[in-house]
């Protein structure tokens, strides 16, 4: 990004009008970096630009001596440096390098330092609702909706399904390659785009709402769709934004693959250390270890639709129906990782499953009464970090949101006795080996190579909301 004379300015006054923080227009103020009363992250990129300028600041030894040392004690010194104005504002050049180092190091800053929760006993939203079928405004709408409703209810997280904007495209397991292209194209047309009004008005709703929002939709990247989620904290800011790594089957007719930020699954905000997939990676033992190695205290596993057993012919695997995803693979992660585990699904009324059949069969009145089984069909469920239900299961032709209260200490236990991210492992006999870095067709030979743009910047995702 550009760094602009305005930018430096308002950076080098507010350094010097409020030492304990920067406020600039591309500082979201989520509620982690306020918890640290953002003179630490302030301090933190202050050395991270002293470091790169192979300086050392006079008042602590070194960038590696203030990661580990954001306790209260430092706080405290912020804090009196700020009471008695002895902070430096930087010079122009120097607020400009900082700009840019912000960008570059937010992300792993919030990884880095691990902050615990500060707000451990709290509800949460699942949804179980029929999305806006091939109608992207419709869509929007509805997320919109159920994002305010839960913020009135007090919750402080909502988690939606996968491709819940513009629904997902279940047509494509059960229609052939002519009938497919003109519900692709629907789709496509109604997909959304990251960097958008459309988004903007969903992240507008989170910081309405005062709420962390855990969204999954298809998204428009070029000519290209992406089963994308994205996690919206309640400034509206989003911290989080991954792709499904490997579409399922046929899925991969109409969906790319994310690349390596896309492991990113993991976010920490004052409400736990947040996570989500999307469909089969939650059967995925690699992700889920991976997820583990990041301290994962809540999940959100979110769902497609699927067919009931009923429904089952061979060959088809039993894997493949709803009752699996709801009553073996969502608990299996919820104890095995020892995270609270809500997974979201997606039902469908009898119009919705009419608007999934091929264009030619939509007044077909005998081949939509064949779809019977899927109608209704939702498997919302939330489960405790042991594996057991939270709550009771919601009627599968519940349209709304399915509550819990969520208490962090709750997940102890379970940690204790089999932490895979910690002493019940043997990293010198077993290993994870990841490639987080994203990768593009282009490369610019002259580009600088430490210097990695993250999909989430490159769709624009990083630009903070206009004030209210």
């Amino acid at each position: 990004m550009q760094v602009t004379a305005q930018d430096v300015s308002k950076t080098r006054e507010t350094w010097k009008s409020q030492s304990w923080r920067i406020v600039t227009h591309e500082l979201p103020t989520s509620s982690y970096a306020k918890w640290l009363n953002l003179w630490a992250l302030s301090r933190y990129l202050w050395l991270v630009l002293l470091e790169r300028a192979g300086t050392r600041s006079s008042s602590y030894a070194g960038l590696g001596t203030v990661k580990g040392a954001l306790d209260l004690e430092i706080l405290e010194d912020g804090m009196q440096d700020a009471a008695t104005g002895d902070s430096e504002a930087p010079t122009a050049a120097e607020a400009a390098l900082l700009l840019e180092v912000y960008q570059s190091t937010t992300s792993n800053f919030v990884k880095d330092i691990n902050m615990p929760a500060t707000i451990r006993q709290y509800k949460a939203a699942c949804v179980q609702a029929e999305p806006g079928w091939f109608d992207l405004e419709k869509s929007v709408q509805k997320t919109v909706n159920l994002i305010l409703e839960a913020g009135e209810k007090g919750c402080k997280l909502i988690a939606f399904p996968e491709t819940w904007i513009p629904g997902y495209p279940y047509w494509q397991w059960r229609v052939n390659y002519q009938d497919s292209l003109p519900l692709l194209k629907d789709y496509h047309m109604n997909s959304l785009r990251p960097d958008s009004d459309e988004m903007r008005r969903i992240r507008s709703a989170a910081r309405e709402a005062q709420i962390y929002v855990s969204l999954g939709y298809s998204e428009i990247d070029g000519n290209s769709l992406y089963m994308a989620q994205v996690m919206i904290d309640p400034t509206g800011a989003v911290i989080n934004h991954r792709r499904k790594i490997k579409p399922t089957h046929v899925e991969r007719l109409v969906f790319g693959e994310g690349t390596g930020d896309s492991l990113d699954t993991v976010v920490e905000t004052e409400i736990g250390l947040v996570g989500h997939l999307n469909c089969w990676e939650n059967m995925n033992p690699f992700l889920k270890a991976l997820a583990c190695t990041k301290y994962e205290q809540v999940h959100i596993a979110a769902w497609p639709v699927y067919p009931p057993a009923t429904t089952l012919k061979s060959p088809d695997p039993y894997t493949n129906i709803s009752e699996v995803q709801s009553e073996l693979v969502t608990p299996a992660y919820a104890y095995e990782t020892g995270t609270w585990t809500l997974a979201p699904s997606q039902v469908v009324s009898r119009e919705g499953a009419r608007l999934n059949l091929p264009k030619r069969l939509q007044n077909d009145e005998a081949a939509l009464d064949a779809e019977a089984a899927v109608i209704g069909n939702g498997f919302s469920r939330i489960y405790r970090p042991d594996g057991f239900r939270a709550v009771a299961d919601a009627d599968k032709t519940f349209e709304g949101l399915v509550l819990v209260d969520i208490d962090l200490d709750e997940n102890l236990l379970t940690k204790r006795l089999a932490d895979f991210g910690g002493h019940y492992m043997r990293p010198d006999l077993i290993r994870l080996l990841v490639d987080t870095t994203p990768k593009t067709y282009v490369v610019d030979a002259n580009a600088d190579p430490k210097r990695v743009v993250s999909t989430a910047e490159r769709l624009g995702l990083h630009k903070p909301l206009e004030e209210e």
